[in-house]
C-alpha cells in the first residue's frame, strides 16, 4: 500500500532502512538511532491513512504515536521529533518540504 514517492521518502539517506514490506516500514533515524514503524491503514472508503509507532532502541517495545494522511506527514513528523529531541532545527526538514510538496 506505499507507492513509489512513499518508497523514496522511506528511503532518504535520513534514515536506515530497517525492514521493508508492503504491510509496514521500519525505519530508523540516523539523527537520534529511534526506530519508527510506518503502517498503512486502509479505511472503508480506501483511503489510505498510516499509523506511526515509535520506540527508542531496538530492545524497546514500540508505542503508538501518530496517524496521518500522507508518508510526507509521516516523514516530516520524525524530522520534527528529532529536532525536539535534540533541540535544534534540522535543515533537512526544509529541504524534505522544498522537494515533496
Amino acid at each position: 500500500m506505499f507507492n513509489d514517492r512513499d518508497i523514496e521518502l522511506m528511503n532518504l539517506s535520513y534514515f536506515n532502512v530497517i525492514r521493508a514490506c508492503e504491510s509496514m516500514y521500519e525505519i530508523q533515524s540516523i539523527c537520534t538511532g529511534h526506530y519508527w514503524a510506518i503502517v498503512p491503514l486502509e479505511m472503508k472508503s480506501r483511503e489510505t491513512y498510516y499509523m506511526l509507532l515509535h520506540k527508542y532502541n531496538e530492545y524497546d517495545n514500540y508505542h503508538y504515536q501518530i496517524e496521518f494522511g500522507t508518508v510526507l506527514d509521516v516523514v516530516l513528523d520524525i524530522i520534527n521529533h528529532d529536532d525536539y529531541k535534540m533541540h535544534r532545527k534540522n535543515p533537512f526538514f526544509e529541504e524534505v518540504l522544498d522537494n515533496y510538496t
